[in-house]
């Protein structure tokens, strides 16, 4: 029987409290990168180092036009809420600063590692001044971590690791921890964060909740707190620009609307990111205990092999077809360029330099759905083998892989909720909490 690690992202299970983004349940897990490749030390020489110059270089912003400046930003695609403001302030101001929103991560996929490190790179080619937020004290949601910032740092410090073995130009980002902002400047920011529950009612912040194991009466108080927190932790922090995923959208709107409420003058631009979508098909597939649903950083090349033959790529379709949106958010963006190698036909080999052009091709019939896929696996693998033999060869990098591991364990404020609805649901069960607490070791 598969090793079953239970965690807070499988809630329908054990009733845990779900968080996006995070450790999950491993059914069949796939080996990671540093597992299955510990013992390829000899490959370490003959590996390059990502291509940096395909996801930006900086340039100094004074010697770059407004308009040079604005397309590196607006290259990332997506979402602009303010797009005349941040025209001018390409325009007006020599490197605004730049907020990215990141919840650390001990799963951390492609999108958290690879496309993350695409996006800033083209920030600090944009002449921006970049610092990326880590908003560690959100993760005390997941059901495994509960108050453990130590444990939450750890696996921040694994998810920059990642950044670094990726190429995001981290010589060029300040790394800013939301607890240490706290620390220094709770006098300023707690009193913003309750403001903002007064404004607002309870089952509007419960409506911004993740939760999706909870009905709005048993979900618990912190999932009505924290988002009145991160809009306190949006508007605290003196910003020009944001960047958030476009999952962030409603709680960037909430903040924007609160900003408006309190009449502050200046409300930055917001840039919101594509997320990828899930490989497989089948939804069953596609639940967060099922590590075959996405690419991950750790993944060896194997694992990523085998998910990308499994994904869903039907032929002669553009629209609705997720698999194609990996090409255009990872592939083109990377390398600047598709390289496909058709084995049916003559077997020719085709570059395409725009993602127009290669829809044109493939929604025609010219392209066969399996070259594609393995056009995608040669891009990918050639993307993650260097953060593969960084992690190989690393000891700091080792010691963080295996620092941000979670143990099998729910934690005492998890469970104790857990315990609370059950008496809500069967108010005249009483449970032994010893007991329950055996159960989940």
């Amino acid at each position: 029987m598969a090793d079953i690690a239970y965690s807070a992202c499988c809630a329908g299970e054990v009733g845990a409290s779900r968080v996006l983004n995070c450790a999950h349940t491993r059914l069949n897990p796939e080996a990671s990168m540093f597992e299955s490749n510990r013992a390829d030390q000899s490959k370490i020489s003959t590996v390059e180092g990502p291509p940096a110059a395909n996801v930006g270089i900086h340039r100094d912003s004074v010697e770059t036009s407004s308009d040079d400046r604005f397309a590196a930003l607006s290259s990332i695609g997506g979402e602009y809420i303010g797009e005349d403001k941040l025209r001018l302030l390409m325009k007006k101001k020599i490197a605004p600063i730049c907020y990215v929103w990141f919840e650390p991560c001990d799963m951390m996929d492609i999108e958290q590692g690879i496309m993350k490190t695409i996006y800033v790179n083209k920030i600090i080619q944009a002449g921006c001044t970049v610092k990326i937020l880590m908003a560690d004290w959100f993760l005390q949601q997941h059901g495994m971590i509960g108050n453990d910032l130590d444990k939450i740092r750890d696996i921040g410090n694994y998810n920059i690791e990642m950044w670094k073995a990726t190429g995001m130009n981290l010589d060029r980002v300040e790394l800013v921890w939301f607890s240490d902002e706290l620390n220094r400047h709770a006098v300023n920011y707690w009193p913003l964060a309750v403001d903002v529950s007064r404004k607002y009612s309870m089952e509007k912040m419960a409506s911004y909740s993740r939760n999706r194991t909870y009905g709005p009466q048993t979900i618990p108080a912190a999932e009505i707190f924290y988002p009145c927190m991160q809009v306190a932790a949006i508007v605290c922090q003196k910003a020009d620009i944001w960047l958030f995923s476009m999952d962030q959208r409603d709680i960037v709107m909430l903040a924007r609307d609160y900003a408006e409420d309190i009449n502050r003058e200046t409300k930055p631009a917001i840039i919101l990111h594509n997320k990828l979508p899930l490989l497989p098909e089948d939804p069953d597939m596609n639940l967060l205990r099922y590590t075959a649903r996405t690419l991950f950083m750790d993944d060896a090349e194997a694992a990523s092999n085998r998910k990308i033959k499994m994904a869903f790529c039907p032929p002669k379709v553009t629209v609705c077809n997720e698999f194609l949106e990996y090409i255009k958010y990872v592939i083109f963006p990377w390398f600047g360029k598709l390289e496909l190698v058709e084995k049916k036909g003559n077997g020719s080999n085709k570059t395409y330099a725009s993602m127009e052009d290669f829809v044109v091709d493939y929604e025609s019939g010219n392209l066969n759905s399996e070259d594609v896929k393995l056009a995608f696996r040669k891009g990918i693998n050639n993307i993650l083998k260097p953060v593969r033999v960084h992690f190989i060869s690393n000891t700091e990098a080792q010691t963080l892989y295996f620092a941000r591991k979670l143990q099998d364990k729910i934690a005492a404020d998890t469970l104790k909720i857990m315990l609370q609805n059950r008496e809500i649901d069967s108010p005249w069960y009483m449970v032994d909490e010893s007991q329950e607490r055996s159960k989940f070791g």
